[in-house]
């Protein structure tokens, strides 16, 4: 639009000064050619093509060349090639050309025969011009570059919320299904021979549906809360009803939400692996709090086979175990969004121990609070 206001108002200087068709005809079909210069220079698609150089060119011709008819009823159109030259040359070479393009104005004015009040006059339309076209080239790109980031946020946020959806739907539900699986498995193998258990465990299946339908609609609002201590009453309760002799300590009251959250959710993919991996007969669940408010919590069974090898140290992004999903991982990215850690290691007496460390006070958050 800029480039069309350039040429529209050269048009009418040509048409009031000139008399004859000499004159307006190739001022007119001039001025119908550049504003397609001016817009292939000034468009988007500039950027991805490489045969500007030689538009350029032709462009500085056509607009160069009409003062040997027009003289000082062209003035305007020489901006509107500065802006080119501004949008399409690497900087610095493009200011370089474009204040050239000024100072050149000046003797090409005089040569014409204007005074120098015109001569003036004329270089700074090329300045204005010039700023002008390149300013409202450049309003568009980044008005296309800040739609392209507000899309991609967009979608960022969108990858976020539902990688965050199946985290939390696996950390729920994991552990509630596994143990209706295991007790339907029961009740298949009792349902002849005691049908009075069969009943009793079809009771817990059944409690076990209704708490994962309430952690689902829990988990659809947004409500999605745990406690440490509410998933070790949990988790004794099914690792007993599988036959597994657990022993659990908790001591660690207090804690802030976010880290009892994440501690719960450690247990109960803990207690998920335990039950659908291993063949443990006794387990032990311990979390603590040290002197210096380091919490950690350890789950430890001796269901480990001995061909499985030891696998010590801190757990990092590898893939998990195969049928398992990724458990671990979760565990691995909630902790460490807390300042905490996952290890795993298996000791020289068969016993396997999943411990989560984290600060009670991170140095970060406690930095902040400062």
């Amino acid at each position: 639009m800029t480039a069309v206001g350039f040429c529209a108002a050269s048009a009418v200087a040509t048409v009031r000064n000139h008399d004859g068709l000499a004159y307006q005809l190739p001022a007119v079909a001039l001025l119908l050619v550049l504003p397609g210069f001016q817009i292939g220079h000034a468009g988007p698609w500039r950027l991805a093509r490489h045969w500007w150089p030689w538009s350029l060119v032709a462009h500085g011709v056509l607009t160069y060349l009409p003062f040997l008819l027009l003289d000082g009823t062209w003035v305007g159109i020489p901006g509107s090639f500065a802006g080119s030259v501004l949008l399409t040359v690497a900087a610095p070479r493009s200011w370089a050309l474009a204040a050239a393009l000024v100072v050149a104005q000046y003797p090409l004015c005089a040569a014409l025969g204007g005074s120098t009040g015109q001569c003036v006059n004329a270089s700074v339309s090329i300045v204005v011009g010039g700023i002008v076209v390149y300013g409202v080239a450049r309003l568009a790109d980044l008005i296309a570059e800040l739609r392209a980031a507000r899309t991609e946020l967009a979608e960022l946020a969108v990858d976020r919320e539902r990688l965050r959806f199946a985290r939390d739907l696996h950390d729920l539900l994991g552990s509630s299904l596994s143990v209706a699986a295991l007790k339907c498995q029961l009740v298949e193998r009792l349902a002849a021979e005691h049908p009075e258990r069969a009943r009793a465990e079809l009771a817990e299946v059944l409690a076990l549906v209704r708490q994962a339908m309430a952690d689902t609609r829990r988990l659809s609002s947004g409500d999605v809360r745990m406690s440490l201590a509410r998933e070790a009453r949990s988790a004794v309760a099914a690792l007993r009803a599988a036959g597994i002799e657990v022993e659990a300590d908790l001591d660690c009251e207090g804690l802030r939400p976010e880290l009892d959250a994440v501690l719960a959710t450690v247990l109960r993919e803990a207690v998920t692996n335990l039950l659908r991996h291993s063949a443990a007969r006794r387990c032990g669940i311990r979390a603590g709090r040290d002197d210096l408010g380091t919490v950690r919590l350890v789950v430890s069974n001796d269901g480990v086979p001995d061909e499985t090898g030891d696998v010590p140290g801190e757990l990092g992004e590898g893939p998990d175990e195969p049928g398992g999903g990724r458990g671990i991982g979760n565990l691995t990215e909630r902790l460490r969004s807390v300042g905490g850690r996952l290890t795993a290691e298996r000791d020289g007496a068969g016993w396997f121990h999943l411990a989560a460390v984290v600060e009670a006070a991170p140095a970060r958050s406690a930095a902040r609070a400062a």
